[in-house]
């Protein structure tokens, strides 16, 4: 039977209402370009090159924290360029995280051409309970403070003020007072002696007539760091729950549950080795494992000092351990739980300089009772700036793995597989990626617009 479909003419109420909108909206139209007082309200922020000001790069790439828009508005007395060629200046951030949730960010600067060699870092720490306001204000400030130095040198420090709004010093300034026993160590005394704690709770829902889904993400950390002791304490857990309905009204349930424990604890007997116990206990239905337990003392050197992490490191690292594993199936070596003793070899270097950044890694694991079960991964990236407005992007990846004992002795049901609970095991995985950006056009960076945000396009 076919079904017919009647178009309703709109009633007056509505019509008129239409008509007023429209009316209406030409109405501020006419007003936004007329207006002068709303001109001046919506100009944005901009100001032509200044000749006595030094010329910044900004090399950054901390995520969100990164707000180039910010910087350049809050920061005037510099002129911010496109291409690290035009610079007297080149500024490197990077960033890492903190056990209490914050963030240490380091700023490099480096002078170019005639300010080569006048070199200077800094540092900002963000607490895990900072907003994003206080960490870019806090961000915001250490950069300018960092470059006044080089407004300086190029002349423009005639026009600068310098004000102190903080309270005034008195007495030597060491810390909040002593414990109770009188003692200040570090010149501060700390009542939670370094200690962190994180409690945490996320899910979600999507309900329909065939199909609901529901997720559940509880999650409990504790954190210890100085400079001597890295302690990372965490539990996790992923609560699952899937319901679809099929044409012939069938019902299929995909309930999972997932959790992860991880103890680390890493003691700093240099400035380039550290010695270290990590423990970590999981599930993983994919894997057959009903639970595994793993633990591994390490060794890692760091040819370069820890200090300069986030620019550069050369790390070679070791572990030597057990691991307990208790599966659901039997597996095709005959087993339903298993304990075997396994190392693991990793080198990464890593480096962000002026030219670009790059990373290369390899890591090696073999179960010693077998020397046939073992893994291998290759991986590197490179981002190099080849000349001026020219930048070359490339990663690749390959990996080896001759060790799956997990895999059970049953055939895995199709069903698993398109659900996704379980996947056929791989001897290998590939993965590369190749491309370039071209730039050209004004060397000058300091005109800010916010029009047309992309959230609201």
């Amino acid at each position: 039977m076919t079904k017919r479909y009647r178009m309703h003419r709109p009633s007056s109420t509505f019509s008129n209402g239409l008509l007023v909108a429209v009316l209406m909206g030409a109405a501020l139209a006419a007003l936004a370009l007329t207006a002068p007082s709303a001109e001046a309200q919506l100009q944005s922020t901009s100001r032509a090159a200044q000749p006595a000001a030094p010329r910044a790069f900004l090399d950054c790439q901390v995520g969100r924290d990164c707000d180039f828009d910010h910087f350049r508005t809050e920061i005037e007395f510099v002129n911010w360029v496109r291409d690290r060629a035009d610079a007297d200046v080149h500024v490197i951030f990077t960033s890492t995280g903190l056990s209490d949730g914050g963030r240490q960010y380091s700023i490099d600067f480096l002078g170019l051409g005639n300010m080569s060699g006048r070199n200077d870092d800094l540092t900002y720490t963000s607490a895990g309970t900072d907003s994003g306001v206080e960490t870019m204000d806090g961000l915001t400030q250490t950069l300018r403070l960092g470059l006044l130095r080089y407004a300086v040198e190029s002349g423009a420090g005639a026009h600068l003020l310098i004000d102190y709004d903080g309270p005034a010093l008195d007495g030597n300034g060491n810390g909040n007072g002593a414990d109770e026993n009188g003692q200040i160590e570090g010149g501060f005394y700390d009542p939670w002696d370094y200690w962190t704690f994180s409690l945490g709770l996320s899910g979600n829902m999507d309900l329909q007539e065939t199909e609901t889904n529901s997720r559940m993400n509880p999650r409990v950390s504790a954190n210890r760091v100085t400079a001597d002791w890295k302690i990372e304490l965490s539990s996790w857990a992923n609560l699952r729950r899937e319901r679809r309905e099929l044409s012939d009204g069938t019902e299929v349930r995909n309930d999972v549950n997932t959790w992860r424990m991880s103890t680390l604890v890493v003691r700093s007997v240099s400035d380039h080795i550290s010695l270290g116990l990590d423990l970590e206990a999981r599930n993983s239905i994919s894997r057959n494992q009903r639970s595994r337990v793993n633990v591994a003392p390490a060794a890692e050197y760091n040819y370069f000092p820890y200090q300069e992490a986030t620019r550069r490191q050369f790390i070679a690292h070791y572990a030597v351990g057990m691991e307990r594993s208790d599966y659901h199936q039997e597996t095709i070596y005959g087993v339903t739980r298993e304990t075997v003793p396994q190392h693991r070899v990793a080198v990464q270097y890593r480096a962000r300089e002026e030219w670009g950044n790059a990373g290369v890694g390899f890591d090696t694991s073999q179960y010693l009772h077998d020397a046939s079960l073992y893994s291998m991964g290759f991986a590197g990236d490179l981002s190099y700036r080849v000349t001026r407005g020219l930048e070359l992007n490339l990663s690749a990846e390959a990996a080896f793995a001759n060790d799956n004992i997990y895999v059970p002795a049953e055939d895995i049901p199709d069903e698993d597989i398109l659900l996704g609970r379980q996947s056929l095991p791989s001897s290998y995985r590939y993965q590369a990626s190749l491309g370039f950006n071209y730039r050209w056009g004004s060397t000058f960076a300091n005109v800010v617009n916010n029009r047309f945000p992309r959230a609201v396009r």
